[in-house]
């Protein structure tokens, strides 16, 4: 059996490999960077003085100047604003505040309310039952609050969404 011997390989150096790398880079870099910057150095060079500050235009500031329109500080004071009819007056300090509910269910059976009244003290919420006649009928309803502004009322209807939970907002007393 002969076997062939394998041929020993050159291993490169990674240092070597990775400086031609580098100095590969610069190189290109450097050549760029002259290529960039021949066009502008050399036209500037070439062109004579005279010329250069015989073509140059105005300054932009001058041009403007020229062209901005003051009427508008001359009409101005002489403008009659109009006024829209039905804007209604902010909330005075004095008015008083609403108050805001959450009915979370009504129920003919008591047990029914007070077990829905657990699961949303469960939950944090402040819970309450009332009873209400309707029709000969006693119902049960399971309330919380009361919330002092329609952001808590959002914040404890998306908690009960979240819980699956239907809900009802109601202002003022329950």
């Amino acid at each position: 059996m002969n076997r062939k011997s394998a041929s020993p390989k050159k291993n490169k150096s990674r240092l070597g490999s990775y400086l031609f790398g580098v100095g590969s880079g610069l190189l290109v870099a450097l050549l760029y960077n002259i290529i960039v910057q021949a066009p502008s150095q050399g036209g500037a060079a070439v062109q004579p003085k005279a010329t250069a500050s015989a073509s140059a235009p105005k300054p932009a500031a001058d041009q403007k100047s020229d062209r901005i329109d003051w009427s508008f500080y001359d009409l101005f004071p002489e403008a009659e604003v109009s006024t829209v009819a039905g804007y209604q007056q902010a909330k005075q300090p004095s008015d008083p505040k609403m108050i805001y509910h959450l009915q979370a269910g009504s129920f003919s059976a008591a047990r029914d309310a007070d077990e829905r009244r657990a699961e949303l003290l469960l939950l944090g919420l402040t819970a309450f039952i009332t009873q209400k006649e309707v029709d000969g009928t006693l119902w049960h309803r399971v309330m919380i609050g009361p919330f002092e502004s329609e952001t808590y009322l959002n914040r404890a209807q998306t908690l009960l969404a979240a819980n699956n939970f239907p809900s009802i907002p109601i202002t003022g007393k329950p």
